[in-house]
């Protein structure tokens, strides 16, 4: 201890307390004196003593029941107790004693040596089980710390596991999802090989055999007597022609190569309009300039199958084009007051390949696609592209003079 150790005696004979709190001091300790067994109590409870020298014969309590007293009380638990006395001093007084909790049994008279051989053999004991009882609270702290650690770190390895999971579960759908755009790309151009075949066919074809007929016939005419076969062949040219190039803008419009995304929207709008009736409001804001060239094709595309969905299933006379832009994205929206649907089912049922379609371009190029509809509701559309994710459009050379 690096202060002296503190003696709590209580004895009612002044002469025996004196002189045993003089030894005491002398041998370098502190002193506390009591008279009697209440004053005892108190001083225990306010000075907290090392070590309690407790006389068994008191005036108002027994010395056994003051000790039975102090070892109940909170923060006296573990004080040393240790009973004197001259008259009750046989084994069963010794035993009644011990098993009120004093820690030893002093019988009196004994010699200062002996007595202060003794206290300090206590006070040892005293020390070593003070010392182990703070090793123990300090290990139990330590197993608590250790225990709260372990339970966080269980914590952060469940949660990494959980991101684990789901990541592999997102790249599991990111793979189902590109399977299925695979097989759908596969389609898309079996569908687009039917209709050019179809168009080839069955209008391309049927026009240039008339053609054909129309000239041969002409040839064989004398004179002047061709040039009404002549008129109605410049007439299937001409129908020829103008077939062949709304096959080429159904393909692919040049003017979203020549001059950019906003007026080929514009263009393939007026369009629309004429060959649906139904009136496209285009609400925009300023786009950056060297638009990437798969992020105005991805837009482009959206916007037609859209609107075509519009056309097709709607029931409307008018639809909303939303088209915005900041330093981080480029944003599609498409809205219709129409008869509305189920997106989940449609999609899952695979009822509309359209959406699909617009859902894994947006996808594909790292963006975000979402649909608010129910029946009966309308229907809008929302495609946020990211514009960071492709290099941007050389800058478009002048259109030759």
């Amino acid at each position: 201890m690096n202060r002296a150790p503190k003696i709590l005696l209580v004895d009612d004979n002044p002469v025996v307390l004196l002189r045993t709190a003089l030894l005491l001091r002398g041998a370098g300790h502190e002193v506390v004196e009591a008279s009697n067994g209440v004053q005892g109590i108190e001083l225990a409870h306010r000075e907290s003593p090392d070590l309690v020298l407790l006389d068994v014969m008191l005036p108002d309590i027994n010395g056994v029941e003051v000790c039975r007293i102090m070892k109940c009380s909170p923060g006296l638990q573990n004080t040393f107790v240790v009973l004197m006395s001259h008259s009750e001093i046989s084994s069963a007084h010794q035993v009644t004693g011990l098993e009120a909790g004093a820690d030893s049994y002093i019988a009196r008279p004994i010699e200062s040596r002996e007595l202060i051989a003794r206290v300090e053999a206590i006070l040892r004991i005293q020390q070593a089980e003070s010392a182990l009882r703070s090793a123990h609270d300090e290990l139990e702290q330590r197993v608590e710390d250790r225990t709260v650690e372990l339970s966080h770190a269980n914590t952060a390895l469940r949660d990494e596991i959980e991101v684990r999971r789901q990541r592999e579960d997102e790249i599991r759908d990111s793979r189902e999802r590109l399977r299925a755009l695979a097989l759908r790309l596969v389609e898309i151009q079996e569908e687009e090989r039917r209709f050019i075949a179809h168009e080839l066919h069955d209008e391309i074809g049927q026009l240039l055999t008339n053609l054909k007929i129309l000239l041969d016939l002409a040839l064989r005419q004398p004179g002047e007597g061709g040039r009404p076969l002549i008129s109605q062949s410049v007439e299937l040219a001409s129908e020829l022609l103008d077939r062949v190039r709304q096959m080429s803008l159904n393909l692919r419009p040049q003017m979203l190569d020549d001059l950019g995304l906003m007026p080929a929207l514009e263009w393939h709008f007026k369009r629309h309009e004429k060959q649906t009736g139904i009136t496209v409001l285009f609400r925009h804001s300023k786009l950056p300039e060297g638009l990437p060239k798969t992020l105005e094709t991805a837009v482009y595309r959206i916007i037609q199958e859209a609107l075509t969905n519009v056309a097709r299933h709607a029931n409307v006379l008018e639809v909303t084009v939303r088209l915005w832009a900041d330093s981080e994205a480029l944003g599609v929206q498409i809205e219709d007051k129409g008869k509305g649907f189920d997106p989940e089912e449609a999609i899952a049922r695979g009822t509309s390949s359209g959406l699909a379609g617009m859902r894994e371009r947006a996808l594909l190029l790292g963006g975000q696609f979402t649909i608010e509809s129910t029946p009966g509701n309308g229907a809008i559309l929302t495609i946020e592209l990211p514009l960071r994710s492709a290099t941007p459009n050389p800058k478009r050379s002048p259109d030759p003079v």
